[in-house]
């Protein structure tokens, strides 16, 4: 019921706040109703009365402490200057972008270049919708400041006309002359003077927290209008960049036999050459000269990957040695440098957003050569080459990329990147795996890449043909894609092997070496990890492949349009993305109860002294108390009304107190055991006929084990409201008793003495209580006897007390003592001839 409340109130606060903001902007200095006012649901604001003048001195310090707070409040808004400095500069950055990106779009770019440019609006706009919400929740505390101001502007005036008047609205007695202090109406001139200073006060106040409001109500205009400026740009290069998609499969230049040579000699195209890569330096350097604070918590991150490599490669030695499998995972810690340097690289899109493309592409072969070289280390050779052309084609793409201001000679270099890589591709097709032993993970790799070298010779094949016969955007946007692609998922696969080589050490050392759950189940974590770990780089990959292709941003929309869709059935309306979420959330609770019930058990338990059967108990309703939290969650995340799901569940509940009464009895029973605990898990019980070891308690029925190995489903309420005997209720010791009858004319010393060193000789009887013989007494054909010894076992209580007696029977047959059987003698009193004749063997 607890979760339940909270749960409620928490989607009440958080479904309605938003509504409100929603609302504040639109308040203008006019309004006299605040906004709370228009809810029907809220009590009216009673009529402000006169204060008594017995009270005037009191409520005036009252009204000016609550005014300095009120003050301070509208002084703490620092921010505002921040912001309001922050606009100024993003608008005239804005300014210059506008009239640059006005004029790129008329020159119809590349879609490479208009998703760079998309991309630097949206970096310079980030901070609108921020500034934008700290904006709506300030104008709303004006709000509510200036109506307490005007309510204590109303009451002060009201008490001020009433002194004025002589009377006051509490029907105070007359006060009358007095000589020593002046009086006004039968008021104290003083009294008039705080009344006066209290209402002047006031007005101030308001006044200044009215023009306050104006001013952070214009800041906001201003904010609104730079937001819609920057929205109306990226609309622009959004219709743009669809026009250019359109256009992909329009010629636009020039067949590459037909297309005149500018007419420079090759050192003039040199130099301009040479010019292009200074002028992307100098962007570079301007560019960086802003981000020194970044550049230096880069640089301490590599240093620190890199002292942590060095560091455990020293202390990870001795355990490769020992085990020799962890030696293919040892070689992040034999190129410490290479390994910090891919994984401080991979995080640079943190540290340089929007940075210029020659500095992202220096950081990407910063990242790509010790990829190449860690990737060396742990595939086989078969796979060198791959890694080799890739470096080689990343490289020939720099040098590409110096020479765009010499369109031709950059086609030429894209062209012959093209036939090199497929004509490697082909070579590469036409060898075959080697056949001797492989790695597992090589196979694999080697498999995919196979697989995916058809179709990238196929992209690669279009980008030729189309760039060689004029269609250079179309050409461009394929072939740099799928290079992209392949550089993306080298770095990618080498950061995951980096990560994987980490999980594997370190659940080989301290602090994770010493948990339960990492010993008992450490293959088990680690093939957890890896799948999470592949799958996170599948999924990177796959975005950022398709962010290349420019199809990411309209495949999202796409696909978040038609799980949006409503389908209405009856006057039940839902959709596919809120089946999805109502399915995620479900099984993320049944997740999130499986790894704490996991935690709890092999690393949690062991360690605290708990009572037997409290820890599966504590298991037990904790899963059930995620699992009721998720479903609710689940239920409130579709949008369903949670009012209606109470009476839902309200009338749901009187139907299964009429139709359900055995499974709700089982139900409640199933709680009783699991709080109460009459009986536990592991208990050795015996209920009606059936005995054996309780195995599970659910909440409907629980599970007896026999000792037949066959398992008993008894109802709860059958273990509530029947007999049961719980033979390991308070311990798990348990007494046996073997009853032995010797022969008439044995000594009974001597029988109590061998079965009293039976009962102590064996290993599985306790010595405290110790082993007893009793002589019971006097059969009809023997001496009765009875061992009666202890033993922790219960659950082999069989097996004990089956050795208990073969170790009797060896130690009476050993001393001689007989065990007799029972014996009868018949005498007949007549007996007819037949039967004589039957019974006495002839002669």
């Amino acid at each position: 019921m607890f979760f339940t409340i909270a749960l409620m109130t928490a989607l009440i606060v958080f479904g309605f706040t938003p509504e409100i903001e929603a609302q504040l902007p639109a308040i203008t200095e006019s309004e006299s109703t605040p906004v709370a006012e228009s809810s029907p649901q809220q009590t009216p604001t009673p009529e402000p009365t006169p204060i008594p003048v017995s009270e005037i001195n009191a409520l005036s310090e009252d009204t000016k402490a609550r005014i300095e707070v009120i003050k301070k409040s509208v002084r703490g808004v620092s921010s505002l200057e921040e912001i309001r400095s922050s606009l100024k500069s993003l608008n005239k950055d804005l300014d210059t972008r506008t009239v640059e990106t006005r004029a790129l779009l008329a020159a119809r770019p590349s879609l490479e270049t208009l998703k760079k440019v998309e991309q630097d609006w949206q970096f310079a706009a980030k901070q609108i919708p921020s500034w934008k919400t700290e904006l709506e929740v300030t104008i709303a505390g004006y709000v509510s400041n200036l109506k307490e101001l005007e309510n204590l502007g109303q009451v002060w005036n009201l008490t001020l006309k009433s002194l004025n008047s002589g009377r006051t609205s509490s029907g105070d007695e007359e006060i009358v002359q007095d000589t020593e202090r002046d009086v006004v109406n039968g008021v104290p001139e003083e009294i008039l003077v705080t009344a006066r200073s209290t209402i002047s006060l006031v007005r101030t106040t308001e006044k200044s927290v009215r023009e306050q409001k104006s001013d952070v109500l214009l800041l906001q205009s201003q904010v609104i209008k730079t937001d819609n400026r920057a929205e109306e740009v990226l609309k622009s290069i959004g219709e743009v960049r669809d026009e250019a998609l359109s256009r992909l499969f329009e010629r636009d230049s020039q067949p590459i036999w037909s297309s005149a040579p500018s007419g420079d000699s090759v050192g003039a195209v040199f130099a301009k050459a040479g010019n292009s890569y200074r002028s992307q330096l100098t962007a570079i350097g301007q560019y960086l000269s802003g981000k020194r604070d970044s550049i230096v918590f880069h640089v301490l991150i590599f240093l620190g990957f890199a002292g942590f490599l060095f560091w455990a490669r020293s202390r990870l030695h001795p355990l490769v040695e020992s085990d020799p499998e962890l030696k293919p995972a040892f070689a992040v810690f034999n190129l410490p440098i290479a390994s910090a340097l891919i994984l401080a690289i991979m995080l640079s899109g943190q540290f340089y957003p929007q940075a210029p493309r020659m500095l992202i592409a220096i950081l990407g072969a910063a990242a790509l050569i010790p990829g190449v070289l860690y990737l060396r280390r742990i595939l086989e050779k078969p796979v060198f080459p791959i890694l080799n052309v890739l470096l080689v084609l990343y490289l020939v793409d720099l040098l590409r990329q110096i020479t765009e201001s010499q369109p031709l000679l950059a086609r030429l270099i894209f062209t012959a990147e093209m036939i090199g890589a497929v004509a490697f591709l082909f070579w590469f097709l036409w060898q075959r795996p080697s056949s001797g032993k492989s790695d597992v993970e090589y196979q694999s790799i080697f498999k995919v890449i196979r697989k995916i070298t058809p179709f990238a010779i196929g992209l690669l094949g279009i980008a030729l043909v189309t760039g060689v016969f004029g269609f250079v955007n179309l050409s461009r946007t394929i072939g740099n894609s799928v290079l992209s692609s392949a550089y993306s998922a080298l770095l990618i696969y080498a950061t995951i092997q980096i990560l994987k080589s980490l999980t594997v050490f370190a659940l080989r050392i301290r602090p994770l070496s010493e948990l339960g759950m990492v010993n008992n189940y450490r293959s088990l974590i680690k093939n957890k990890v890896f799948t999470f770990l592949k799958w996170i780089g599948i999924i990177s990959w796959i975005l950022f492949t398709l962010n290349l292709f420019s199809i990411r941003q309209d495949l999202f929309s796409f696909v978040g349009e038609w799980l949006s869709t409503p389908v209405a059935v009856g006057s039940l309306s839902f959709s596919a993305s809120d089946i999805l979420v109502f399915g995620f959330t479900i099984w993320l609770s049944f997740a999130i109860s499986r790894l704490i019930r996991f935690v709890l058990n092999e690393d949690v338990y062991p360690r605290v002294e708990l009572g037997s059967g409290l820890s599966y108990a504590i298991s037990t309703i904790l899963h059930y108390v995620l699992l009721l939290v998720g479903l609710l969650l689940a239920i409130a995340a579709i949008g369903v009304d949670l009012t209606k799901f109470t009476i839902l569940a309200g009338a749901f509940g009187v139907g299964l107190g009429f139709g359900m009464q055995a499974i709700v009895n089982n139900f409640v029973s199933g709680l009783i055991l699991l709080f109460e605990r009459p009986v536990k898990v592991d208990d050795f019980v015996q209920v009606g006929t059936h005995q054996g070891e309780l195995t599970r308690i659910g909440l409907r029925a629980s599970v007896l084990r026999t000792l037949d190995g066959s398992e008993v489903i008894l109802p709860n309420g059958q273990l509530i409201s029947e007999e049961v005997t719980n033979w390991t209720f308070s311990d798990r010791e348990r007494r046996l008793e073997i009853n032995v009858g010797v022969a008439y004319g044995t000594d009974p010393r001597e029988v109590m003495a061998i079965l009293e060193k039976v009962g102590v000789e064996n290993e599985d009887t306790l010595a405290d209580p110790p082993p007893r013989v009793i002589f019971v007494g006097f059969g009809d054909s023997s001496l009765d006897f009875q061992l009666r010894a202890w033993t922790d076992n219960a659950d082999q209580w069989a097996v004990v007390r089956s050795d208990l007696t073969l170790a009797i029977h060896d130690g009476l047959e050993e001393a001689g003592i007989e065990i007799p059987f029972p014996q009868r003698d018949l005498h007949f009193k007549s007996i007819d001839e037949k039967t004589l004749k039957a019974v006495k063997p002839e002669k």
